[in-house]
């Protein structure tokens, strides 16, 4: 098993936390399923995804769940709520086992919120996941439902398996439940994908592939 120092050193986390920290720092696994966070519950760690695969989930007024992200590469969690003192904004959910190294919040937050080399990286990742999320939402605007759900399904699968949560899916498309229903049995019709309840599994990954999203 890999200790501290050689999650510190494989993924560079000196680009995230400052060294002094270093000796507060826990690494945590989470099985498919178990939530890093839970939306509206206060902040106990601030989390760096490092392996695996997550999910970015926002409930709404109305209770269905918006998927604002499906992630595989490392991302640092709870800087936004860390910075503005508020209850988490979104809940983290493992698609897979996912590994974090966390660093548990003190009672006393503001021996953090005045260091100013901390502060720093966390001004810097924040820039760049701002910049990355309008990239994404200007060009997201001509992608089609198909290149959607091919980038989806390619994001979540295991082993060619995957489930689709129709309705929260269609809502997070902004599309009707109808119209996701279709894109889904053409891609059945033409060998994609196959049913298998509960499950769907991938028939012909290369095509498939051909709709994904490229970045």
């Amino acid at each position: 098993m890999k200790s501290l120092q050689d999650w510190i050193e494989d993924y560079k986390l000196e680009n995230i936390f400052p060294a002094h920290y270093f000796d507060k720092l826990q690494v945590k696994s989470f099985s498919p399923g178990q939530a890093i966070c839970q939306q509206g519950e206060d902040l106990r760690a601030l989390s760096y995804f490092i392996k695996g695969k997550i999910k970015i989930v926002r409930r709404l007024f109305n209770g269905k769940e918006h998927i604002l992200d499906i992630q595989d590469k490392p991302t640092l969690i709870g800087d936004i709520e860390l910075l503005t003192k508020q209850k988490t904004v979104s809940s983290v959910m493992a698609l897979e086992k996912a590994w974090v190294i966390q660093l548990p919040l003190p009672k006393n937050k503001e021996a953090l919120l005045t260091d100013p080399s901390f502060l720093l990286k966390l001004g810097q990742g924040l820039a760049q996941a701002l910049y990355d999320q309008n990239v994404r939402a200007a060009t997201n605007l001509s992608y089609t439902v198909k290149e959607r759900l091919a980038t989806h399904i390619l994001a979540v699968q295991n082993q060619g398996f995957f489930r689709l949560e129709l309705a929260t899916l269609a809502d997070s498309f902004g599309v009707s439940y109808r119209h996701l229903l279709r894109v889904i049995q053409e891609f059945i019709k033409q060998g994609l994908i196959g049913k298998q309840k509960p499950y769907y599994h991938i028939r012909d990954k290369k095509q498939l592939s051909k709709w994904q999203i490229k970045d």
